[in-house]
């Protein structure tokens, strides 16, 4: 899930989209919506940004290093600070 900080909110959720890039593959997130994916098993590369439309660049990156055991489910929240040059980081939710 990507949740943008209550101060810069409304800039982002009017301007621009988040997106999750998994092992390289690119996805697309909606703001404040849980979304699934799958995971084999073993060591996975989450980063998470946005792009403002009409905008190519990915903006705020930030990053994860993420270990799935057989069976194991993960929760990642990715969040930014309250300023835009602060990354959407993607965190482990306990």
């Amino acid at each position: 899930m990507a949740q943008p900080h209550w101060v810069n909110a409304w800039l982002l959720r009017s301007t621009a989209r988040p997106y999750l890039r998994l092992d390289g593959t690119e996805h697309a997130l909606t703001w404040s919506h849980a979304q699934t994916f799958p995971f084999d098993p073993g060591q996975h590369h989450l980063e998470t940004f946005w792009r403002y439309r009409g905008i190519r660049a990915a903006l705020g990156t930030g990053s994860l290093q993420l270990w799935i055991g057989e069976g194991e489910e993960a929760i990642v929240v990715a969040r930014n600070g309250p300023l835009n040059q602060q990354p959407l980081q993607p965190r482990l939710q306990a």
